[in-house]
């Protein structure tokens, strides 16, 4: 992944600020409720900010200040719905092997709309401010639907309540 002072720099070129009526994300099963206060990452800064297909996500949003994105991809991997608590048991492990120095690690089920999502919030050690990362997994057409949350820990503080908003108004179509 390239460094995040890349990813901000092209995210400042290539954004659009979000509208806020209800938004299906292109392909995604997805529908969300951006606000004025979230920007949208273009279809090509994905694919420069993101450069290699596997990892790339199918949308990105970022706040104002461009400190905190908001990924959505939906992934081939099968996925049931009523697979997703046993991931708040399973996929603590994973995330330990694959991410180094993982500070804290909190891993909880939740139910958005009706929709369970299993949460995962780990931190990692930086410079200057530890980074955050948050995971929101479920079920959509029986494939896996991850929303990456990514900042570091004072910027998220910032941009709480405009994150919230846009998650909680994921509707799984």
């Amino acid at each position: 992944m390239k460094p995040r002072s890349l990813l901000l720099t092209l995210a400042a070129l290539t954004l659009g600020a979000a509208s806020a009526v209800p938004v299906k994300l292109g392909s995604v099963p997805v529908t969300v409720e951006p606000n004025a206060k979230l920007l949208t990452l273009s279809a090509a800064g994905i694919r420069t900010a993101f450069p290699s297909a596997a990892g790339r996500p199918d949308a990105v949003f970022m706040t104002e200040d461009r400190k905190v994105s908001v990924a959505f991809e939906w992934r081939a991997s099968k996925l049931n719905r009523t697979e997703v608590g046993k991931l708040v048991e399973q996929f603590p492990s994973v995330i330990r092997a694959q991410v180094p120095n993982v500070k804290t690690l909190k891993a909880n089920l939740l139910q958005v709309s009706g929709t369970p999502w299993a949460q995962f919030i780990f931190t990692t050690p930086s410079q200057g401010d530890e980074l955050r990362r948050e995971l929101l997994v479920t079920s959509a057409g029986g494939r896996m639907l991850v929303v990456t949350i990514a900042g570091n820990l004072k910027d998220y503080a910032k941009n709480e309540a405009v994150v919230r908003t846009l998650t909680n108004s994921v509707r799984v179509n």
